[in-house]
């Protein structure tokens, strides 16, 4: 199940199924990529956070599920490929997202839940957070989850975690680039969470989503195309008024209208 909630301009999506340690079965992965879709569509969003209920990020891919496609019959193309692709769509969705996205991990992050941390653009963890690709020592491959980590790590530190089913503390994962920070418990990892938010709160809606555009493309394209989309933002928020209004509120040492915080950390469903 997955449960959302906005905030002051934070859309919060929440993995909720205890019994699996939140596994990411069929409606799940279909879940949490409607809600990625629907925040970059929805101009009030300004962030993402992405959780875990119950203590748990997530286990991975649901077991029960595998076993399903194991017994189903080949074809072409083969429908246990067609169903792993669903996946990687959502971390596509993840990646693509027009708005900064931060996961917060306590418990375990293994296999896809690992893959769902690693597409985020902000990973805060608890030191007693767990990290894992398991994949390898099951005879899989890290199939769809691979690129993603590749994303983040680069292929050396990526292979090295990959093909040995590497098992990271949250510290460890913190100095191999997994993790951006890692907070005591709980309670400070919402305060590193409120204290991005903030930071993010500052940013004009528009020109972070433009940000968000540049980065990605930068990530994925060559440089003429990278710096002609960057031209042509620059150029709409200028002519739009907001770094009007954001020269204005410097100059009168003042907050920008678009400024907001988070203020109170919200009860999450």
């Amino acid at each position: 199940m997955i449960r959302t909630l906005a905030h002051a301009g934070v859309l919060f999506v929440t993995l909720d199924n205890e019994k699996t340690r939140n596994a990411l079965d069929d409606a799940a992965v279909a879940g949490l990529r409607s809600a990625f879709e629907a925040a970059a569509c929805d101009e009030s969003v300004r962030a993402l956070v992405l959780r875990g209920a119950h203590g748990q990020f997530c286990s991975g891919g649901d077991f029960a599920q595998f076993k399903a496609l194991i017994a189903s019959l080949p074809g072409d193309p083969d429908p246990i490929a067609v169903g792993n692709r669903v996946f990687g769509r959502l971390l596509q969705a993840i990646v693509e997202c027009e708005v900064p996205t931060i996961a917060l991990v306590e418990g375990a992050a293994m296999g896809g839940g690992l893959g769902l941390a690693a597409a985020c653009d902000v990973v805060l963890a608890t030191r007693a957070a767990r990290f894992g690709t398991p994949e390898v020592t099951l005879g899989l491959p890290p199939a769809q989850i691979a690129p993603f980590v590749v994303r983040r790590l680069g292929a050396r530190t990526a292979l090295q975690l990959l093909a040995t089913g590497a098992r990271l503390s949250a510290d460890e994962a913190h100095a191999a680039g997994l993790v951006d920070e890692v907070a005591r418990d709980a309670a400070e990892l919402r305060q590193l969470a409120a204290s991005w938010l903030d930071r993010l709160g500052a940013a004009e809606p528009a020109a972070l989503r433009a940000t968000k555009r540049i980065v990605a493309r930068a990530a994925a394209a060559g440089l003429d195309a990278v710096l002609d989309l960057a031209a042509g933002a620059f150029a709409r928020s200028l002519r739009s008024g907001t770094a009007e209004e954001g020269i204005a509120a410097f100059a009168g040492k003042r907050p920008p209208t678009w400024r907001v915080t988070l203020g109170e950390w919200p009860e999450l469903p």
